[in-house]
């Protein structure tokens, strides 16, 4: 049996957007076994992305026992670093795979390019993120094209007791299959909209809609303050499981939603991957490289009053401050009517 390492160790989204990397590695072979390394943080939601047989977590200035000597133990077919550091260059080296698979992008001084035995030419520049960790899988069975046809919908599978539970716990608060997720936090501050338009949004979905809202987030630095200021300006009750939820209970949350609004953030991934029909805020970050691409997806960014039907490599950065409430009401209204 074959054995795969797979180091990804970047933020929650980057995490996310490899799951389709996985589906591919488990399709090329089946039989094998599939150990993903990611982040303490990260590791529930690792172990609903679907083909991954173990996960082994590596804390940020912990001495990493288990993550070290896992490496080193193995033995291992094949290492794919999706993450491109120093350390996780090393990491993978230590591995003695047969296969130690990076990209070249990040493999620019001598250390790092010591490590691998294959670098992946793929340039993230020019594609999806999606795409470029696929790269790095298609580069060991060295297979051209889209050979790999994987449905985002496919790579997660949510433990029906952890299902079973949200779905007890929106019950006793009213909520039934129909209902909304707002989700206005992200880790970086510059990509958050303002909490008065959140707030007219929401009420807007509860009003108009007839739809349930369940306000998601968490309670860490400015995006507490951020969803107080929201909920200090509603005018109409909301479900508020911020900061209350397992990022598995998140993920089983938005596969069973109706509609999903957010900005550019791990959630919106989530609700792409599960294809359910959101609207998404961009900024800072260009949406050629991180937009949901399923039908049900509508992208809002400041450069235009109406969703975005072209991407490219190069899309200027916006201020999501910008984007305006009706583009996004508009764009709600939209969605819902076409359902």
């Amino acid at each position: 049996m074959q054995r795969f390492l797979l180091v990804q160790l970047k933020r929650l989204g980057d995490l996310i957007l490899t799951a389709p990397a996985v589906a591919a590695l488990r399709e090329a072979a089946p039989a094998s076994e599939i150990v993903m390394l990611t982040t303490k943080g990260a590791a529930d939601l690792a172990r609903c992305i679907k083909g991954v047989d173990r996960v082994i977590t590596y804390r940020r200035g912990g001495a990493n026992l288990e993550a070290w000597s896992s490496a080193i133990i193995g033995p291992w077919d094949a290492c794919f670093d999706f993450t491109g550091t120093d350390r996780s260059a090393l990491l993978t080296s230590l591995t003695k795979a047969k296969e130690r698979l990076g990209y070249a992008r990040f493999a620019e001084n001598r250390l790092r390019k010591r490590a691998y035995t294959r670098l992946c030419e793929a340039k993230v520049r020019d594609l999806h993120t999606v795409d470029f960790h696929l790269a790095l899988v298609r580069d060991l069975f060295e297979i051209q094209g889209s050979e790999f046809a994987v449905q985002g919908s496919e790579c997660f599978e949510i433990s029906p007791v952890v299902k079973d539970a949200l779905r007890k716990e929106l019950e006793a608060r009213g909520v039934g299959s129909l209902y909304a997720v707002v989700h206005p936090g992200t880790a970086k501050e510059e990509k958050s909209w303002n909490a008065e338009q959140w707030a007219e949004i929401i009420t807007c979905i509860h009003e108009e809609m007839a739809m349930p809202v369940v306000l998601t987030g968490s309670g860490d630095g400015w995006e507490h303050a951020h969803l107080q200021d929201i909920k200090k300006r509603l005018r109409v009750p909301v479900v508020d499981l911020s900061n209350q939820l397992s990022l598995s209970e998140l993920a089983a949350l938005i596969q069973r939603c109706s509609l999903m609004v957010g900005v550019d953030s791990m959630a919106m991934h989530l609700a792409a991957m599960f294809e359910r029909p959101q609207v998404a805020l961009f900024g800072p970050t260009n949406p050629f490289h991180w937009r949901p691409r399923h039908d049900r997806a509508l992208v809002l960014a400041s450069s235009s009053p109406q969703p975005l039907r072209d991407y490219y490599p190069r899309m200027e950065k916006g201020d999501v401050k910008l984007i305006s409430t009706d583009s996004v009401l508009r764009a709600i209204r939209n969605l819902v009517s076409s359902q």
